[in-house]
């Protein structure tokens, strides 16, 4: 029987094999990653462990859910365990080595790549394909849940972000410009943009500015990965992209190249900086603060015919260690019904609803950054699943783009840096 082992953000390795023992269906030489083990489709009497964390802890909606199901006759209940979001990821990862784990656990895209090698999750293709529902879900969210190289699905989406660029248009007109419809266009914008105290665009090297980098590489037209799953992140179109962000940072406000969110924003609303990349989170913030005089537009492209950006999903996945598989699916199910759905993703810990019907509901439509976010989901792409991306997320990319915006080193040589560490 193999050995698994997870990658740390940067630190360790820790095998896996109490958990391989459990893992159900693991006989005979048969990986239970590749075979979940056959169970009744009754779940009355049983009790699903399910793992999340939550961004706003006053709020109830995700056990106010949790009731509704366990109200309902026919299926068994859900326990929640809410873990603190900066302690998930180790504790549920020294869970399931130690064979505590959940039955389900809610999941971030960028963790699906190590979850996979490890063997631990349930892959859902087929259930997927003989559910009535599958055609309710936004196509593109099912890659969320894909290991590049492969079609199987490994995660139910559940709650999307989709990033797009938000416009100062006072800034702008005073400039003598409008919307930038290409990243050759922001480029050129940009000088133009700042001086006075005013600055075009924040950069933000610091924590989070990965995935605000990654939507500006997938708008130009970067590929991470190709269809195979070999690493293409350091090719000559991706340099050619990066080092058109890299040379921004001559446009940024002090501080910006290792600036986190908090600073980005506060830049915008001051007035400090005519653009920012963000979503849906910042709209109302940016409504608060101008009105109507904010352009909400997609992310630039390289070529507006081909337009992409970085999605940020948050789903739902299943254990193959779990005896209560079933059950996980009817609950997983259900949170992606309609009333469930635009009850969450109109909650304070809610974001983009996955499903079609609810994102046509009048909570998602009254504002045109929803409808822009909610068009940017139908080609947004995902950070590659791959072992390697927790690590570059969490520790390479930081200080490899903040050594590329000082000088110390070229473009090339910075994805060549990330290139290595998404493929270990």
């Amino acid at each position: 029987m193999k050995q698994f082992s997870w990658r740390r953000t940067g630190v360790l390795s820790v095998a896996l094999a109490t958990v391989v023992a459990t893992l159900a269906g693991c006989s005979s030489g048969t990986s239970a990653a590749s075979t979940p083990a056959a169970q009744s489709t009754d779940t009355t009497g049983q009790t699903l462990n399910y793992w999340l964390w939550v961004d706003n802890a006053t709020d109830q909606t995700w056990q106010q859910l949790a009731d509704e199901f366990n109200a309902e006759s026919g299926h068994g209940k859900v326990k929640l365990q809410i873990v603190p979001a900066g302690q998930y990821l180790d504790k549920l990862q020294t869970a399931l080595s130690s064979g505590t784990g959940p039955d389900a656990a809610r999941m971030k895209d960028e963790w699906i790549g190590s979850f996979v090698k490890s063997g631990v999750l349930a892959p859902l293709s087929k259930q997927i394909d003989a559910w009535s529902g599958k055609s309710t879900v936004i196509p593109s969210a099912w890659n969320a849940g894909k290991v590049p190289g492969s079609s199987e699905v490994y995660m139910m989406p559940h709650q999307n972000t989709a990033l797009y660029l938000y416009y100062n248009t006072k800034l702008f007109t005073q400039a003598g410009l409008t919307a930038p419809k290409t990243q050759a266009d922001v480029v050129a914008d940009a000088p133009k943009l700042t001086g006075n105290g005013h600055y075009a665009f924040d950069v933000r090297g610091g924590a989070g500015g990965q995935d605000q980098w990654a939507a500006w590489m997938y708008a130009g037209g970067a590929q991470f990965v190709d269809s195979s799953g070999k690493v293409t992140l350091d090719n000559s179109v991706a340099q050619q992209v990066n080092a058109a962000y890299l040379g921004l940072v001559k446009y940024a406000p002090p501080g910006s190249a290792t600036a986190s969110y908090a600073q980005v924003l506060s830049n915008f609303l001051s007035g400090t900086t005519a653009m920012m990349i963000h979503h849906v989170g910042s709209l109302a913030a940016v409504r608060k603060q101008f009105g109507q005089d904010v352009g909400v537009i997609p992310v630039p492209s390289a070529d507006p015919s081909k337009p992409s950006t970085l999605q940020t999903m948050s789903g739902n996945v299943i254990f193959t260690s779990s005896k209560h598989q079933e059950l996980a699916w009817q609950w997983e199910t259900w949170l992606l019904g309609n009333a469930p759905m635009l009850k969450m993703s109109t909650s304070p810990q809610g974001q983009l609803p996955v499903t079609t019907a609810v994102s046509q509901n009048p909570a998602f439509t009254k504002d045109n950054g929803y409808q822009v976010a909610i068009t940017a989901e139908q080609t947004a792409q995902s950070w590659p699943q791959l072992p390697g991306t927790t690590n570059v997320v969490n520790a390479t990319w930081g200080p490899a783009i903040q050594e590329a915006f000082a000088g110390q080193i070229s473009s090339g040589q910075m994805l060549q840096t990330l290139s290595t560490d998404l493929s270990k």
